[in-house]
């Protein structure tokens, strides 16, 4: 049985931050993933320049393409071109980033251990944790950070609630060994509204195309690959070109929800801290693992009882943004005629949009900006809810 201060399991972007900060802070960290890295992982792979900004380090070594446009198309919509003239969101492949977040946790003193599944967890009455893996090793922690997933083993063992599934994704990568398509450079392709509660991408890679769409779970979820093979035909691709084609689920917060408790915390999407608009979900991975960082450190020193502190950042930094973006998302598949026509004709809301991205405004400081809509955007969202689930059924 080995022993640790602390032990992280997933090392995804929050659990390889969280480790990292933790570690810097002086305490023994042990990081756990059950699969081998590097390793692939569904994921459309764009770091926001929002995100990139909270790195205490530089990504540029593992960024495979700068974005600083967008390709804007709707259903009974043109296609209309918006460029930011600056950066916006950095493409690179989970494989990739997460391993080099990984050698960055490394660096700060984290023992990682990979293809390390986790197979129990026990609190003992002394309030440590006891984490046995599958090999039969057995760690145990004073601190334990949940970092794997929606459905998680730590949520799972220790009685929290789990995250609802509240989107899906299927998303495949389509090969240009000789390059991507020009169109296509410096630039995303965002077909809004293609799905019910969602929408389509184009991911321009080093050597590849990201394809995918998602929507809403009890709508979208049946017609994925139809969708997914529409969506590719109408850029004159054939469907059966795509390879690592692959869903995943997208994990929303509900408010209010309890992410800590006495010496364990749950990060990331084990927290369900994807953003309900776009489903980009790394930027508020990497802000929790932040947040934990500074709680566990001081629950370890003995100077707080437990890690609410983390909670309580979390409520101040990361969620209210969400639940903002979550607003938001009701009222727009409501009514996407007139958002989407904003999006690409609009400067104001054009900029808006960029700033959110790039590290100006976030979702909730734009709306209270607004004025009006601060005041109006919760009881319409309620109102575009229920004209949702009139027309498409319960979520």
């Amino acid at each position: 049985m080995t022993e640790y201060e602390a032990i992280v399991i997933g090392a995804g972007p929050a659990g390889s931050t969280a480790a990292r900060e933790i570690a810097s802070r002086g305490h023994s960290v042990l990081l756990l993933d059950r699969a081998s890295f590097p390793r692939d992982k569904p994921c459309g792979g764009g770091v926001t320049v929002r995100c990139a900004a909270l790195f205490p380090f530089d990504i540029t070594h593992v960024v495979e393409h700068v974005v600083t446009g967008a390709i804007l198309s709707a259903p009974n919509a043109p296609v209309v071109t918006r460029e930011a003239h600056a950066p916006l969101t950095y493409m690179t492949q989970r494989r990739r980033l997460d391993a080099f977040l990984v050698e960055r946790a490394q660096e700060a003193g984290v023992e990682f251990r990979d293809a390390h599944a986790v197979r129990a967890i026990t609190e003992r009455a002394d309030g440590a944790f006891e984490v046995r893996a599958a090999n039969g090793d057995t760690h145990t922690a004073r601190a334990l950070i949940g970092a794997d997933g929606a459905n998680g083993v730590v949520g799972t063992f220790l009685g929290f609630e789990h995250p609802a599934d509240a989107a899906v994704a299927l998303e495949g990568n389509l090969r240009f060994p000789d390059g991507i398509p020009q169109w296509l450079h410096g630039r995303v392709a965002l077909s809004l509204g293609l799905m019910p509660g969602g929408y389509g991408w184009l991911f321009p890679k080093g050597d590849h195309i990201n394809v995918g769409v998602g929507g809403w779970k009890h709508v979208a979820g049946p017609r994925l690959r139809a969708a997914l093979d529409a969506y590719t035909r109408s850029y004159g691709w054939n469907p059966d070109d795509l390879d690592a084609v692959r869903g995943h689920n997208l994990p929303m917060l509900r408010a209010g929800v309890v992410l800590t408790a006495r010496g364990v915390a749950l990060i990331g999407d084990a927290a369900g801290l994807v953003d309900p608009l776009s489903g980009e979900g790394i930027t508020a991975a990497v802000a929790s693992g932040l947040a934990v960082s500074s709680p566990a450190s001081d629950y370890l020193r003995g100077v707080t009882p437990d890690m609410r502190g983390y909670q309580l950042a979390l409520e101040r930094e990361v969620i209210p943004d969400l639940v903002a973006s979550r607003g938001l998302m009701e009222v727009f598949h409501a009514y996407p005629a007139p958002f989407v026509w904003a999006a690409q004709h609009s400067g104001r809301v054009w900029r808006a949009m960029c700033g959110a991205i790039s590290g100006g405004k976030g979702y909730d400081a734009i709306v209270q900006s607004t004025g009006p809509l601060a005041h109006t955007l919760a009881p319409l969202a309620k109102v575009a809810r229920r004209l949702t689930v009139a027309k498409y059924g319960p979520r």
